[in-house]
């Protein structure tokens, strides 16, 4: 570990000591969103010097590892991930399979590149990436762990900070447990707004933070995401009745962030429906294939800094 990551997690957990529960006002304002298309909604062309605009996702690939997954099913994958200029995946197993999966993405004229968690979680071990087009986007902070001492989360979040374009923020993955009630769901989706402030707390200069991956729980859970909606102007992108999991039960995948910060959101965003459009709505085919969990997505501007004009 280099000097400046302890001196990071040094900072994270001095912040986790200082949070209380109680959080700053809330903002009700909702996000704005639009209808979750049938196909994808192509953005202007992005390229590193002309980009206005770029498509930020975040996606649970069912045990994404390299003994699950033939080439021409992550062709596939790899389709839709050409929609998206950053995604943070989940329920990834092994580094090899991203490398597969980002060979291919070279050869449909996207140049990806990623960074990766070490192995988290029990018995299952999972990892966490950011896989992001490296014309657009460059890691401003390596990829950490955060530091759970008291063994909250099963699979601990994972945040790193970028930049595309002019703006800069800071992803954090999640990948709530499944368990074996909802109460464990609850209290780690609970848990989420420490997190979230530790991560933004830890760089004075950096505010613009965005949480997104499977929270494996539904938006409307109060009592699970009511500790995280009290921060000020906390808001999601995804509402009932949308839904994310192929077979129209839940919304679990989720984007969040605070608007007064991340002015950069467009008022786009939308839920991938390949499940319909690549596999003519067979979910055993497309789960098989790909996922049961469909992308989930926000379009965000590139072309200006908002930092230090934030309320």
């Amino acid at each position: 570990m280099t000097a400046k990551k302890s001196q990071k997690q040094s900072a994270l957990l001095l912040t986790l000591i200082c949070i209380f529960a109680a959080c700053t006002d809330r903002d009700d304002t909702p996000l704005v969103e639009t209808d979750s298309p049938k196909e994808p909604v192509k953005e202007d062309t992005l390229t590193e010097q002309g980009a206005s605009t770029f498509r930020l996702a975040a996606w649970n690939i069912r045990i994404f590892s390299d003994g699950s997954r033939t080439d021409d099913e992550l062709h596939h994958i790899a389709k839709v991930l050409t929609n998206y200029d950053f995604i943070a995946i989940v329920e990834l197993r092994d580094e090899v399979v991203l490398m597969r999966t980002e060979t291919i993405l070279v050869g449909m004229g996207r140049d990806y590149d990623y960074v990766i968690s070490p192995p988290v979680g029990a018995k299952v071990r999972e990892r966490h990436a950011f896989l992001f087009d490296s014309q657009i986007v460059h890691v401003i902070e390596d990829g950490e762990v955060f530091p759970d001492p008291n063994d909250i989360f099963l699979r601990e979040p994972y945040f790193a900070t970028f930049k595309a374009g002019e703006f800069d923020f800071t992803a954090i993955a999640v990948h709530v447990i499944w368990g074996d009630t909802v109460n464990q769901r609850r209290r780690e989706v609970q848990e989420l707004a420490n997190v979230y402030q530790a991560v933004q707390a830890a760089d004075d200069a950096e505010q613009d933070v965005i949480l997104l991956g499977d929270f494996n729980r539904n938006p409307d859970d109060q009592s699970a995401y009511g500790h995280l909606l009290s921060i000020r102007s906390m808001g999601h992108l995804f509402q009932l009745p949308q839904k994310s999991h192929i077979k129209d039960t839940s919304l679990y995948d989720n984007i969040f962030f605070q608007t007064n910060y991340v002015t950069e959101y467009t008022g786009a965003s939308g839920i991938e429906r390949f499940d319909e459009t690549h596999f003519g709505n067979d979910d055993a085919a497309a789960s098989l294939a790909v996922s049961d969990h469909r992308p989930v997505w926000g379009t965000f501007r590139i072309d200006t800094d908002d930092d230090g004009l934030h309320p």
